[in-house]
């Protein structure tokens, strides 16, 4: 499986600036789901904040209201466009503020897709704020830093990986005792690098781990979450 390399600095300044949708994924060859997941990944991660899970999306409203007239049922409408039910309430706002205005209907527009975040525990990381040293079992040499936790998975910057990838990690314990070293088997879900800095940032579900090493990771995100 071929894994692409974006800069995630570059996609960052261009998603604050307000870039479009449209516009991202011409610049990064993207479907609308690589998008999605690529924003959500993002997020999850913490290099963008919560406060920005929109993204705006450039719709030509003369187009769907051709279609609309034209008898097109709603579902066709939401599959022919890529749209979710509250992108299609927010163009039928837009529709009826024009009509009742008596404006001319602007050929394009634009609306805001809110990013869907499963509710699944994999989203539910916790961001790790002191240096925490990971690496491969079999690579010692190569010391990564893991960057989220939670008892699913974690994040780790400095190991490469490609998606699908199994690796058994080492994450080393502190010296206060608050929790020993432990390891796990865990599988790449996506990874990408910054091309300014060089670093590979990946995230691994754990896929398998002793009950003993379970307990030290339970430790840690215990740790992380009540402060130190």
């Amino acid at each position: 499986m071929v894994v692409r390399r974006f800069s995630a600095k570059e996609i960052i300044q261009d998603i604050r600036s307000g870039m479009d949708e449209t516009s991202l994924r011409k610049k990064y060859q993207l479907s609308l789901k690589g998008l999605e997941t690529l924003y959500q990944k993002l997020i999850a991660t913490g290099l963008l904040g919560n406060d920005l899970q929109l993204i705006p999306r450039k719709i030509n409203l003369l187009a769907i209201l051709a279609d609309i007239r034209a008898g097109m049922s709603q579902s066709d409408l939401l599959k022919k466009y890529e749209l979710s039910e509250s992108m299609l309430r927010q163009l039928s706002k837009k529709l009826l503020a024009a009509e009742g205005k008596r404006l001319a209907i602007d050929a394009e527009t634009i609306i805001m897709e809110p990013v869907e975040f499963p509710a699944t525990s994999e989203l539910v990381r916790h961001e790790v704020d002191f240096h925490l040293p990971a690496y491969e079992a079999d690579r010692p040499e190569t010391l990564g830093v893991v960057r989220e936790v939670s008892e699913e998975g974690m994040s780790v910057a400095g190991i490469e990986a490609t998606v699908g990838d199994t690796k058994t990690l080492v994450v080393l314990g502190d010296e206060l005792g608050q929790f020993s070293s432990f390891e796990f088997e865990g599988s790449c879900l996506w990874a990408f690098t910054d091309s300014e800095e060089g670093t590979c940032l990946a995230g691994f579900a754990i896929s398998k781990i002793s009950e003993t090493d379970a307990k030290e990771l339970r430790n840690l995100v215990r740790l992380i979450t009540s402060g130190g």
